[in-house]
């Protein structure tokens, strides 16, 4: 008979957010306790005490997709001139990661996404520390950009600051995800979901102040938002 597979530390602790997260996601922060935990990974408490300091630690753990999406769509970036161009493709990245499937991480990709909107109705602890982590490392490179394309005509000044405008750039797309979260849209728009999120980033450019002339070189761009192509 086969004996029982002993996993690994960093194989035990991975086995135990992976059953954390759909409890997240279930129940909210608040709602999900250590014990819960434990049982849905097989493990005693002790056991989660041994890889985790407690439920805000596992919980922290949880951003692990975002932290990679984000890794993704700004690798390279840090060789790219500031300026409207680096502006346009990173709104391409916001939009199109939120909105569209990544392939190879759809499920992690779903389950992130119901994770966040159902912190946003409860105790709200992970997606403050998701939109935290977002703003942290984007905050530098987002207000370069904005401040070389004001320089050079291409974005229009305004009172809200650039980390705001590229906020909102944000929102009108996890909006616009949260109506297809059930895999079927909620809201029947007349094209498909790689055009919304098309549309989606003209207005968010028109939105965060930039000029026509400066959208002009969108249609060169316009595919490189996904960098998992």
């Amino acid at each position: 008979m086969a004996g029982k597979t002993v996993l690994t530390g960093e194989k035990r602790k991975r086995s135990i957010i992976k059953a954390a997260r759909p409890l997240f996601a279930e129940k909210g922060f608040h709602g999900t306790s250590v014990r819960e935990i434990a049982k849905a990974a097989g493990v005693s408490e002790a056991l989660i005490y041994k890889h985790f300091t407690g439920k805000e630690d596992i919980h922290d753990e949880l951003l692990d997709y975002a932290r990679e999406m984000l890794r993704l769509g700004l690798t390279g970036l840090d060789s790219i001139q500031y300026g409207a161009r680096t502006l346009v493709l990173l709104v391409f990245v916001v939009v199109e990661v939120i909105m569209l499937y990544v392939p190879g991480r759809i499920p992690d990709q779903k389950m992130h996404e119901r994770l966040l909107f159902q912190n946003l109705m409860g105790g709200t602890v992970f997606a403050r520390s998701n939109f935290k982590m977002l703003q942290d490392n984007w905050a530098d490179i987002v207000n370069e950009c904005f401040e070389a394309a004001i320089k050079e005509g291409d974005i229009a000044p305004a009172t809200i600051t650039s980390a705001d405008r590229m906020l909102f750039v944000h929102h009108l797309a996890m909006a616009l995800n949260l109506c297809h979260l059930s895999g079927e849209a909620t809201f029947k728009y007349e094209v498909s979901r790689e055009k919304l999120a098309e549309e989606a980033v003209l207005f968010c450019l028109k939105g965060i102040g930039m000029t026509d002339e400066a959208n002009r070189s969108i249609s060169s761009l316009r595919n490189c938002g996904r960098y998992w192509n």
